[in-house]
């Protein structure tokens, strides 16, 4: 029994599991994730796993549906293409909260920074953000492309999640395009200037002639 479990221990230190239905030993490879809220619980295709945020799995090649979810947060969901002897990261994913605590703003310095926001055309190392009517592009890759009028694209900090606003709602979307989601929901189809928090927990934003701020994550 000891040489059995030293032999199964030096097998799996190596990056080798058993695939019970092949009954084989095979290669594996590596999912590596970062996430907030770090307790919530994480599944692979339907399979929950035990940890916290950064958690990483062995796994045995082939594809998986990967989903994060946490009580009163919209869900993070990718199918993951896992490779023998190869890491795939996928850092900062934010589960962002379905109904955000909304508050009236009154401070006159936030207020001047929502009426005068940054230049949402921001470029950074990996390229520089840029919209039309119905798409979002990061350089020359398109983002998403919509069937409704989009404005007042912005990215979100840390520039994973790139946030724009469809009719009488403030939306988000992460960078490859998955997971678009509804952040707050506007009085009014108007134009509304809307901006984050230095840290990403709170989105500022005129609603008509009101400022508020929705704590999202």
């Amino acid at each position: 029994m000891i040489i059995l479990v030293s032999s199964y221990l030096i097998f799996w230190g190596l990056g080798y599991k058993i695939n019970w239905q092949t009954m084989k030993i095979s290669h594996t490879g590596i999912i590596y994730l970062s996430y907030l809220p770090k307790d919530s619980q994480v599944f692979f295709s339907g399979k929950i796993q035990n940890g916290s945020s950064p958690l990483d799995a062995q796994l045995l090649p082939g594809n998986y549906d990967i989903e994060i979810r946490k009580v009163g947060y919209s869900s993070w969901q990718q199918r993951v293409k896992i490779v023998a002897d190869k890491v795939s990261w996928y850092k900062n994913i934010v589960l962002f909260k379905q109904n955000p605590d909304i508050s009236v703003v009154t401070d006159q310095n936030t207020i001047s920074s929502i009426d005068s926001p940054y230049d949402t055309l921001i470029k950074n190392p990996d390229g520089d953000l840029s919209f039309n009517e119905h798409e979002i592009w990061v350089s020359d890759t398109l983002i998403t492309r919509l069937s409704n009028q989009i404005s007042g694209v912005i990215w979100y900090p840390g520039s994973e999640y790139i946030a724009y606003q469809q009719g009488d709602e403030i939306r988000i979307v992460e960078r490859n395009g998955s997971n678009d989601i509804l952040l707050v929901k506007l009085s009014s189809t108007d134009h509304a200037n809307f901006i984050f928090s230095w840290d990403g927990s709170a989105l500022l934003y005129k609603d008509g002639v009101t400022y508020r701020r929705a704590v999202i994550k």
